[in-house]
């Protein structure tokens, strides 16, 4: 176990809360993913994040405040807008919230008001990654590619992960209020 840090230990596991894409986006999603992105894209589907650290104390308390914000959230419109990216920050294209952006930024920080610890080199920003970590002729093919793109989706539900075995593993599927 590492070594106390402001008086905590330090975590053994991290979770992840998502907002996942439903259908027919979430497949045409995985397509572009697939395109630009390569295969290790596969086994993830397309999602938002809102979170992705580590949590303090135990796995229950983590996710009982996961399933209290999502209960108490009402369910959004996502409108993802043409392709954008991190370069040369991060090498990393996606595509950006023109609408759902301030409910994400809301569930964001509604998250981390308890249990959970974000820990992160990045600024939090509501977006869906298209390609990451491909070489550089990939990522300027997503940009030239997508540049038109305009998706829309209800958000109902978030997604709770878990990292044991070195993983993610779909812990619940949470319903946003109505």
């Amino acid at each position: 176990m590492a070594e106390p840090q402001d008086g905590m230990l330090e975590p053994r596991f991290t979770l992840g809360v998502v907002i996942p894409v439903p259908e027919p986006q979430r497949s045409l999603l995985r397509e572009w993913r697939r395109v630009y992105g390569g295969a290790g894209t596969e086994p993830i589907a397309p999602h938002i994040t809102l979170v992705s650290g580590s949590y303090r104390d135990s796995w229950e308390q983590a996710a009982k405040q996961v399933r209290r914000v999502a209960q108490g959230s009402a369910c959004f419109e996502v409108r993802l807008a043409s392709v954008g990216s991190f370069r040369p920050a991060s090498e990393v294209v996606y595509l950006p919230l023109a609408a759902g952006a301030e409910q994400c930024w809301q569930l964001h920080r509604a998250l981390l008001a308890d249990q959970l610890r974000h820990e992160s080199q990045f600024e939090y920003h509501p977006h869906l990654t298209i390609a990451q970590n491909v070489p550089s002729a990939d990522l300027d093919a997503a940009q030239e590619q997508l540049r038109e793109v305009e998706l829309s989706f209800e958000v109902r539900s978030l997604q709770l992960f878990e990292t044991r075995g070195g993983a993610w593993n779909l812990s619940e599927e949470l319903a946003l209020a109505r």
